[in-house]
C-alpha cells in the first residue's frame, strides 16, 4: 500500500509541478517578434499551422489569467500530493478538490484557446482551410483530454477506500 500511495503522490507532484511551470512560463512569455514567420523558414520542420498555433497560443488575450489560474491550481494539486505523502487525513478531500479545480481550469483553457485559434485561423492558399483548422483544434482538444484523463486517473487512485483505510490507520494523531 506505502508503494501505491507513493507512486500515486509521485504522479501528483509531476503534475503539479508540470501545470506551475507552464503557468509561470505562460506568464513570463514576451509578445511575438514581427519576424516569426521569418524564423519558421529557417526550421523547415514547422508547418505553417503549427507556427499559427504558437502565434494564436501566446496573443490568446486570456493567457496571463489562465496562466495565473494554472499557476493556483496546479499548486493546490501539489498541496495534495504532500498531504497524500505525509498521509494526512485531509489528503483525499484536497485532492478531490484540486483535481475539480485542475478539470474546471484544463476545460476553460481549452474553450479559451479552440475559440482563439478559430477567430484568428488563416488559411494558406495550397491548403484547404478546414482539414488544417479542424486538425488544429483535434490537436489541442487531444492534448487537454489527455492532461485530464491523467489527473482523473491520479485523484481515483488517490482516494479509494483502501488508500483511505491505510491512512486512518497510520495517520499521525493531530
Amino acid at each position: 500500500m506505502i508503494i501505491a500511495i507513493l507512486l500515486t503522490s509521485t504522479l501528483l507532484t509531476m503534475l503539479g509541478i508540470a501545470g506551475v511551470l507552464t503557468g509561470t512560463y505562460d506568464l513570463s512569455m514576451a509578445p511575438l517578434p514581427e519576424d516569426v514567420r521569418e524564423l519558421s523558414t529557417v526550421n523547415e520542420e514547422l508547418s505553417d499551422a503549427e507556427v499559427q498555433l504558437f502565434e494564436a497560443r501566446v496573443s490568446n488575450p486570456y493567457r496571463r489569467p489562465m496562466a495565473a489560474a494554472n499557476v493556483v491550481v496546479s499548486a493546490l494539486v501539489l498541496i495534495g500530493s504532500f498531504l497524500l505523502s505525509w498521509r494526512r487525513r485531509l489528503a483525499q478531500w484536497w485532492i478531490k478538490q484540486a483535481v475539480a479545480a485542475k478539470l474546471i481550469w484544463i476545460g476553460a483553457y481549452t474553450a479559451t484557446l479552440v475559440s482563439h485559434v478559430n477567430s484568428t485561423f488563416v488559411p494558406q492558399p495550397a491548403e484547404p482551410q478546414g482539414d488544417t483548422l479542424s486538425q488544429l483544434i483535434g490537436s489541442v482538444v487531444v492534448l487537454s483530454t489527455l492532461n485530464a484523463a491523467l489527473h482523473v486517473a491520479a485523484a481515483y487512485r488517490a482516494t479509494r477506500p483502501d488508500i483511505a483505510e491505510f491512512i486512518r490507520a497510520s495517520a499521525p494523531k493531530s
